[in-house]
């Protein structure tokens, strides 16, 4: 079933998206540029994996500071947000809070899956950078976890991968430090 929604004739802003995402709980919403991007639920191995990741981070202390996809502010005007599968935060997140500011995480998780691939390996890394995101983790299909750290690299921000491990491997570990 298609639901058509009232969009206003601009560039969307968070704002919209929040209002769209409280009558649409079946999709997920992310901005880039003022444009809506609609996605589907996770399939069944993209929400287990988020799961335990979550989990792994609340049996090491993260109460608070991890979530399964909140929205993230990925530029420093209202027409930019996109939803990584998990974040942890620097610190408590205030619990109405619906866009994180970029500087309040310490770092984003993006679960590559069919159809997701272009926006996880290439977009979305990009906008993290640049939003100053100092950490970015990426689980590819064969739950290999890449595990990449911001540097300043002539241009601009960018990530340099500095681990991967398999997700059975690091979820046996304890949480490498993220300050």
């Amino acid at each position: 079933m298609t639901v058509a929604a009232e969009l206003p004739a601009r560039p969307l802003t968070l704002d919209d998206v929040t209002r769209l995402a409280e009558a649409d709980s079946r999709h997920r919403f992310e901005l880039a540029e003022g444009n809506l991007v609609v996605m589907p639920p996770g399939t069944w191995r993209h929400q287990e994996i988020s799961g335990l990741l979550f989990t792994w981070f609340i049996g090491h202390g993260y109460r608070g500071r991890v979530n399964v996809a909140p929205g993230v502010r990925t530029a420093s005007d209202d027409l930019n947000g996109r939803i990584p599968d998990l974040v942890v935060t620097n610190g408590p997140v205030p619990d109405e809070m619906v866009w994180l500011p970029p500087e309040m995480v310490a770092l984003a998780v993006e679960i590559v899956s069919k159809g997701s691939e272009r926006t996880d390996r290439w977009l979305k890394p990009v906008e993290y950078a640049e939003a100053g995101i100092s950490r970015f983790w990426r689980v590819e299909p064969d739950d290999t976890v890449l595990q990449f750290r911001l540097t300043n690299g002539g241009v601009g921000r960018r990530y340099v991968e500095y681990d991967q491990m398999a997700l059975d491997d690091l979820l046996a570990g304890d949480v490498p430090e993220l300050s």
